[in-house]
């Protein structure tokens, strides 16, 4: 084991002993409440819905009033985690003030009982947590077909990002769906899903908080950790260097804050690149705006509010097929 990932365990089973409970349910948000904040009525946000597998499958989808169509603009995949819903997410995630600055499209997919398959099935369900065996794969990309019918995307620059088990969705999107996407970043999560042998290397970018009660950072963590004792941040780092091919015996420190650091491989195949984001102060929830007036109960999961969505936007942005 490497110094610096000695470093981090150690931080970390410091930090797991004082990490609270897992957070409570979060209350139930609806359309009317995710789009509230539009003073002028003018709501940039539909919803959308196709029979997929003999199920209803939707999908929240923001299209931003300063966009001009008659160019093809990006379109980012935005999936809300186990236990939310796509509402939930528009709040959460922040991707949808970054769309309505720099004009792309925002997709946020429903998942079948508020939750996806990553490709990790828990026999039984554990507890509270929500676990799908639906067709997820299939349904996103009839989901992209969809938007790209009825809207002027350019097809080489679909990003897909999410939080917890949508992060887990995402990577299998990446891995399984490589030739859609031109790049993938998300949250507080690691692939769990089996990589086809077509699969062809796209950039990758996982933020995860060093706190994390959920899906813990380290795999060393007091207490098992949920998604197997196998599986931690700087695992999934390593995982994905190998899989892109990535040169280096050890990841380069790319940006290095007093609350977060960047670290990855840069040379990798298929002029990709693989980071690990780490926010030092932050639990599960590692988006910047996730406010505690909204989300009573839920508190401050990044408390020095990192910008994590910019950032992970500016990673996945620069990248086209």
């Amino acid at each position: 084991m490497s110094n610096w990932t000695s470093i981090l365990v150690m931080v970390t089973l410091v930090s797991s002993m004082i990490v609270g409970c897992i957070e409570p349910p979060k209350e139930q948000t609806n359309e009317e409440s995710a789009l509230d904040e539009n003073p002028d009525n003018e709501s940039p946000f539909s919803v959308h819905c196709i029979e997929y597998n003999e199920i209803e499958r939707c999908w929240l989808l923001l299209v931003p009033t300063i966009l001009n169509e008659s160019s093809p603009v990006p379109l980012l995949v935005d999936i809300h985690g186990g236990g939310d819903d796509m509402y939930e997410q528009r709040w959460t995630s922040d991707f949808a003030n970054i769309s309505m600055e720099q004009g792309f499209i925002v997709a946020y997919p429903q998942g079948y009982n508020n939750a996806w398959n990553h490709g990790f099935r828990l026999t039984p369900c554990l507890g509270d947590i929500p676990c799908s065996d639906e067709d997820d794969v299939g349904f996103i990309l009839q989901m992209l077909d969809t938007i790209i019918q009825n809207h002027s995307i350019d097809q080489s620059r679909i990003y897909v990002t999410g939080w917890s088990n949508g992060c887990g969705m995402t990577q299998r999107l990446a891995v399984q769906a490589s030739e859609v996407f031109a790049a993938a970043g998300c949250m507080a999560m690691y692939r769990l899903a089996e990589v086809p042998s077509d699969y062809t290397p796209i950039p990758f970018m996982e933020v995860h908080g060093l706190l994390d009660e959920i899906v813990h950072y380290a795999t060393t963590a007091p207490t098992a950790p949920v998604f197997g004792p196998e599986k931690g941040a700087i695992q999934n780092l390593e995982s994905w260097a190998d899989l892109n091919g990535c040169q280096g015996s050890i990841p380069e420190v790319i940006v290095n804050e007093d609350d977060y650091d960047i670290r990855g491989y840069t040379d990798c195949e298929n002029e990709t690149q693989v980071l690990l984001m780490t926010l030092f102060f932050a639990a599960h929830n590692p988006y910047e705006h996730d406010d505690p007036v909204a989300h009573p109960g839920r508190g401050w999961a990044n408390p020095t509010g990192v910008p994590s969505s910019t950032i992970v936007w500016e990673f996945v942005s620069q990248y086209s097929i």
